[in-house]
């Protein structure tokens, strides 16, 4: 019984964090942007650009390479410098690459871009909220680790569950430059409340 109460406290006390839910947030609208771009990708690369099915996978792979390239740099930083500001870089990135989706009618180069940014952002963000979080728990003296990282995971599946609900829905009434930046700017605005954790 009092495990369970001690439980119930650590919880309660997590979900009153300001700091903790705000990076949990970052971790809820990144995973948004890349479940709405991710789907969205395979149809305007095919509609917009004509593009084959094997090119397409090729261009979607450029995400994941920038991903294994910015996650251990991003892991390297995160011992050297403020994991909240690397975080809120992510959050940056990301928002650019929305805008360089956006901008796809300038070539394909922007989509490559946008690409890019999306793995790069995801890398950075996965290498240091992680970190951050868990500099939050012993900060604020908020108990074991692994409640925070259980909300971290959700947010994360929530994120990839209400982007494309979300996005998806407004792409297919405004188009899909508006169904993304509709997610991406959120990014955006949780920029500065990141950049205020110390």
């Amino acid at each position: 019984v009092e495990a369970d109460l001690s439980l119930a406290k650590s919880s309660k006390q997590l979900l009153r964090n300001f700091d903790i839910l705000a990076v949990t947030a970052s971790t809820f609208v990144i995973h948004a942007v890349v479940g709405v771009i991710k789907p969205l990708s395979q149809v305007v690369l095919d509609k917009e650009f004509g593009v084959t099915m094997v090119k397409r996978s090729f261009i979607i792979s450029i995400a994941t390479l920038a991903y294994f390239i910015a996650a251990p740099i991003s892991g390297i930083l995160s011992d050297r410098m403020q994991r909240s500001h690397l975080v809120a870089l992510s959050l940056v990135l990301m928002s650019c690459s929305s805008a360089f989706f956006a901008l796809r009618h300038l070539g394909l180069w922007a989509f490559y871009v946008s690409v890019a940014l999306l793995g790069v952002a995801m890398g950075v963000q996965k290498s240091s909220s992680q970190s951050l979080l868990a500099d939050l728990v012993d900060k604020h003296e908020l108990g074991e680790y692994s409640m925070v990282y259980a909300l971290s995971d959700v947010a994360d599946s929530l994120g990839l569950i209400v982007g494309p609900l979300v996005g998806l829905a407004l792409s297919q009434i405004y188009g899909p430059s508006v169904g993304v930046l509709s997610i991406g700017i959120p990014c955006l605005l949780l920029t500065p409340v990141m950049l205020r954790i110390s």
